[in-house]
C-alpha cells in the first residue's frame, strides 16, 4: 500500500494510518458517535470571533496555510466524489442527501452564500490573474 519512498509522508499520511487503525476499534466508533451528538453549531460564530480577534497573528498564520489546506481538501473531495459516484447508486445517494438537507440551517447557508459572493467579487481580480494560466492551458487541449 505504501511505497518505500517516505519523502511525501506528512500529517495527512500519518492521519490516514492512525484513522485506519482507529476505525478497527469499536470504542473509537462509539466515541465518534458521542462526539457527533455534542457538536454545537450555534457556538461556531463565537469561536471564529475568538480565533480572528484574540491574537491577529494566529489567524494570519493560519491564513498562510490556506493553499496547502485547500489543496488537501480539493484532493480529498475529488477522491470522495469519485468513490461516491462509483459506489453509491443514485437513488440511495439522493435519499441520503435529502435527509441531510432537512437538517441544514438554510437561513445561515443563504447568508453564507451571499457573503461568499461578496467576498469573491472583492477578490475576483486576484483570482482571475491566478487562474489565467490555467484557462489558457484548458483552451489549448
Amino acid at each position: 500500500m505504501y511505497e518505500d519512498d517516505h519523502s511525501n509522508r506528512g500529517i495527512i499520511d500519518a492521519s490516514n494510518r492512525i484513522i485506519s487503525e482507529l476505525l478497527k476499534k469499536t470504542t473509537f466508533k462509539e466515541n465518534l458517535k458521542a462526539f457527533e451528538q455534542n457538536i454545537d453549531p450555534d457556538n461556531s460564530p463565537e469561536l471564529i470571533r475568538t480565533l480572528l480577534w484574540q491574537d491577529v497573528e494566529v489567524p494570519m498564520g493560519l491564513a498562510s496555510m490556506l493553499p496547502v489546506i485547500a489543496n488537501s481538501f480539493i484532493k480529498a473531495f475529488d477522491e470522495a466524489s469519485a468513490q461516491i459516484m462509483d459506489k453509491f447508486p443514485e437513488p440511495l445517494l439522493q435519499g441520503f442527501v435529502r435527509s441531510l438537507a432537512d437538517e441544514i440551517d438554510k437561513e445561515s447557508l443563504c447568508r453564507l452564500v451571499r457573503n461568499m459572493n461578496i467576498l469573491l467579487e472583492q477578490i475576483r481580480p486576484v483570482l482571475d490573474d491566478a487562474f489565467a494560466s490555467q484557462k489558457t492551458k484548458n483552451t489549448k487541449r
